[in-house]
């Protein structure tokens, strides 16, 4: 998601009319689109039903929230939202999120993302293993990007050198994840990142790379008593919150400490139950580049160029 929302700002940059085509995962099962406007997310095409209007997924709300004027569409088909896209929206520009294996698009430009914390290879393909594709498939990447490279100095070369044997064209760029923002949500108000410098924090996710998010925060000086960790996008239920309020009355860390993706469904439940007896602060995070940013320019400037 993070680099999803780096390249689109990108593209914006050069002038570009861009949209988000997302799978939407675990939202509804039908097409729908989102866009940032009069300062929330508008979605457009679920209508209200017997049972309600089902919640639009967590990723492409974010996304939607820190891309004002770049819309979101979600569809199973992305070739189907694509059209959409480029006819009713009018965009110039599209970007897959999480589709290099969607072979039904054509596509201008390949950007795979690697993990530098995950050891390389050896790994069987799903769903006997974690990996998408073989190695060898790294050929069409246009784009090779080393992220969370800062957790993994000591072997980010030998990385560099393994994918330069696969793929020997390809842009290849290092990244991480920085924090940028920490805000208490329920009063909207701002806090600077260094109040987390000494604190001693509880924290509570549901996302790919939890282990990520306490390297995060411990980055940020902070003492972790404890990580609450659910399987990714997951659907936060009332007594789960009221488990981790109970958590803090005991424990009594600082604060509690969450994601921005996981506030988009914990907002509900944490609205409705118990307030929490510590301040509750979601942090913010963003993709950072670290070495490789005018290679990946270029080709994002290449894009369409014929």
């Amino acid at each position: 998601t993070a680099c999803v929302e780096l390249i689109a700002s990108k593209l914006a940059g050069q002038g570009r009319r861009t949209a988000i085509l997302s799978r939407g995962y675990r939202g509804p099962r039908r097409d729908y689109w989102l866009r940032w406007q009069e300062g929330r997310v508008a979605v457009h095409g679920l209508r209200q039903g017997a049972g309600g209007t089902a919640a639009p997924a967590d990723e492409p709300q974010l996304l939607a929230a820190h891309l004002p004027g770049v819309p979101v569409v979600i569809s199973a088909r992305r070739d189907r939202a694509g059209q959409f896209a480029c006819g009713e929206l009018k965009a110039d520009t599209l970007i897959v999120d999480d589709g290099f294996q969607h072979r039904r698009l054509a596509r201008d430009c390949d950007i795979v993302l690697i993990h530098a914390r995950m050891p390389f290879g050896g790994w069987a393909v799903l769903p006997r293993g974690p990996m998408r594709e073989p190695l060898t498939s790294l050929r069409r990447a246009d784009a090779l990007i080393i992220t969370k490279a800062d957790e993994a100095l000591e072997t980010v070369g030998a990385l560099r050198e393994r994918l330069r044997a696969f793929n020997r064209d390809a842009a290849l760029v290092t990244a991480s994840h920085a924090p940028t923002s920490l805000v208490d949500p329920l009063s909207g108000e701002a806090q600077p990142l260094k109040r987390l410098d000494g604190a001693r924090v509880g924290l509570l996710s549901s996302i790919g790379d939890p282990a990520g998010f306490d390297a995060t925060v411990r980055g940020l000086h902070a003492t972790i008593a404890w990580h609450r960790q659910f399987p990714d996008h997951h659907p936060y239920r009332p007594e789960e919150w009221q488990a981790v309020a109970a958590a803090a009355s005991s424990s009594r860390p600082d604060a509690i400490v969450t994601t921005e993706k996981d506030w988009i469904r914990l907002e509900p439940v944490v609205r409705q139950g118990p307030p929490a007896p510590v301040p509750l602060w979601v942090l913010g995070i963003r993709m950072q580049l670290l070495s490789g940013e005018d290679d990946l320019n270029a080709r994002l400037a290449g894009v369409g160029a014929r």
